[in-house]
């Protein structure tokens, strides 16, 4: 259940959502563009998220309202239990023993995470606004003040991704590891921040490059779920869309660390340029 209410900032907002002042926040120390806090009311436990003063600047609170709207009868993400487009303050339900991708220690959490993103592909559901890779990297470079990386063959990367003609449907976009979350008996994908129509591969190649799987075999074992098929020139269209996303990924690391000044994003921009190099002369190889 999403509840909607008048927007409101710090200890007036949570007065306002839950009329009592004894409230126990603990900074879960989790989070790029948030705040994330542990909430503990009469024994209930949330998670309340708080963006950064700049994070307006970098996603669309509107397209996150729409896809939690689509989705909100999906069982995919947790329960929402209150979420403010303007602030883009959001609270949700805490779940006891959970982890993410990166902690998580079954054997088959690959095998979930791939039937969680064909279940979440497989709804067809569209919110009529395109994530556009293409106009947001041209959106993310226009910030970019200094550019120590070089890209070859980005020309040819955007031309091959222009020709790309594959149904659009609702994509989260962002797979890295702490919006993947585990229990046993269930996965969940949070935080839609990014969530806009797109080519589903995009979310294929996002969630294989942020977690950094490099091994073929773990790459198989997840195409194995997903795909019902596979021939070469789906392969080279995912080598497409993962180069295409480090260089997406290192002008948004940029523009971070020229805004914040905080070198985790200028470590991110580095692995996204050395991830291009390696990614791009795979690509290559199918030319």
């Amino acid at each position: 259940m999403i509840i909607q209410v008048i927007p409101v900032k710090d200890n007036n907002f949570l007065d306002a959502l839950f009329f009592d002042p004894d409230l126990q926040l603990k900074d879960m120390q989790k989070g790029l563009t948030n705040k994330n806090y542990l909430l503990t009311l009469d024994g209930e436990e949330y998670v309340l998220r708080i963006p950064f003063a700049d994070a307006a600047n970098i996603v669309d609170r509107h397209h996150e309202t729409l896809a939690l709207q689509a989705l909100k009868d999906s069982d995919i993400d947790v329960d929402t239990i209150y979420y403010d487009e303007v602030s883009g303050y959001k609270v949700t339900r805490y779940l006891k023993d959970v982890v993410t991708y990166e902690e998580c220690i079954y054997e088959d959490k690959i095998e979930r995470v791939a039937a969680l993103m064909k279940r979440f592909h497989g709804l067809h559901t569209t919110i009529g606004v395109s994530f556009d890779p293409i106009g947001r990297y041209v959106q993310y470079a226009r910030h970019v003040k200094h550019q120590p990386f070089a890209f070859p063959m980005l020309n040819d990367l955007i031309k091959e991704l222009q020709h790309m003609k594959r149904t659009q449907v609702l994509c989260h976009n962002d797979w890295v590891s702490g919006n993947i979350l585990f229990t046993p008996a269930k996965t969940y994908l949070i935080d839609y921040e990014y969530a806009a129509d797109n080519d589903p591969l995009f979310d294929v190649m996002s969630f294989l490059s942020e977690n950094n799987i490099q091994d073929e075999t773990l790459r198989e074992r997840f195409y194995a779920v997903y795909f019902d098929t596979m021939d070469d020139q789906l392969r080279k269209d995912l080598l497409c869309f993962e180069a295409f996303e480090d260089v997406l990924w290192c002008h948004w690391a940029l523009m971070m660390f020229e805004s914040r000044q905080d070198p985790v994003y200028m470590h991110i921009a580095k692995a996204k340029a050395q991830g291009y190099n390696n990614v791009i002369n795979k690509w290559k190889a199918y030319q």
